[in-house]
């Protein structure tokens, strides 16, 4: 006697090696997807994955004219970056595209001798903004951008847009308010004599800096600077040599994949935290 379906042929398993086939295959996606995000990860600066390594030089935007000395630091530091410089006005075409091409945006108008040179146009403020937001790194020096370029009192700003909240929206990592004279911070300079320091110590911009300057046989800095209001990372404060007086130094924002970083004073005089920053961001 043979059972009844003694006359059919069993299917086949495929044994070990079918099972281990059948395995990779359903994890090809999931390495996948675990290999593009750590790709993009490191492209956009959220950790870093040292075989890859690092972009050589880096391509920079200048909008404004920053002093002469940080002029001179960027040349000397042409190893980390390329720059290109240009005004505000000559991004009124097509801004968005034009800031593509850039890694690094550095807005510094600081030296501005009217509003009009502190100023940018509203277009060039939303595609900043969305620079920033997709990726994109900025840096703003003390009171650049505060104006919005327009206006029909033949200024060249408009009369009612002072701080960077109505051009830049959120990215901005300080605020301008208004001060106890009715007059907004940002509108009001402030020459000061201390230091800079050190208050987010995880930070890469100021590694291995506790205090600029850090030789005590060097004199305190003379800086102008803003009574701003930190929205972002305090990274280091400037604290005034003999009073209690202190200022916000510099101030990080940072976005989903984009960055902003605040100097309430010209970077130029402390280089080593303007390397570290340069080193940050690339």
């Amino acid at each position: 006697m043979y059972p009844e379906d003694a006359g059919g042929e069993p299917a086949p398993s495929g044994g070990a090696r079918g099972r281990v086939t059948r395995n990779l295959e359903a994890l090809i996606p999931i390495i996948l997807i675990v290999i593009i995000a750590a790709f993009l990860g490191h492209k956009f600066g959220l950790w870093e994955i040292p075989f890859l390594g690092g972009q050589e030089q880096v391509q920079m935007l200048v909008i404004g004219q920053p002093s002469v000395d940080l002029m001179a630091d960027l040349d000397n530091q042409n190893d980390l970056v390329y720059y290109r410089v240009k005004n505000a006005s000559d991004l009124d075409t097509a801004p968005k595209d034009q800031l593509a091409q850039y890694d690094i945006v550095l807005l510094d108008q600081h030296l501005g001798a009217t509003p009009y040179e502190k100023s940018i146009s509203r277009t060039l403020g939303e595609a900043l903004e969305n620079y920033v937001k997709t990726g994109g790194k900025l840096i703003v020096v003390m009171d650049s951008g505060i104006y919005r370029s327009g206006g029909i009192y033949g200024t060249g700003v408009a009369s009612d847009v002072v701080g960077w909240k109505a051009t830049f929206g959120d990215i901005m990592p300080v605020e301008c308010d208004l001060g106890q004279s009715g007059i907004p911070t940002c509108k009001e300079p402030i020459a000061t004599v201390g230091r800079v320091h050190r208050i987010d110590f995880d930070s890469k911009i100021m590694e291995g800096i506790e205090i600029a300057p850090a030789d005590p046989r060097y004199g305190p800095l003379s800086l102008i600077t803003f009574k701003v209001k930190p929205t972002g990372q305090l990274v280091a404060q400037i604290k005034h040599v003999t009073t209690a007086a202190n200022y916000p130094g510099i101030v990080e924002k940072k976005l989903l994949v984009g960055k902003v970083i605040y100097f309430n004073y010209d970077p130029a005089v402390t280089p080593g935290i303007w390397q570290n920053t340069l080193e940050y961001l690339r």
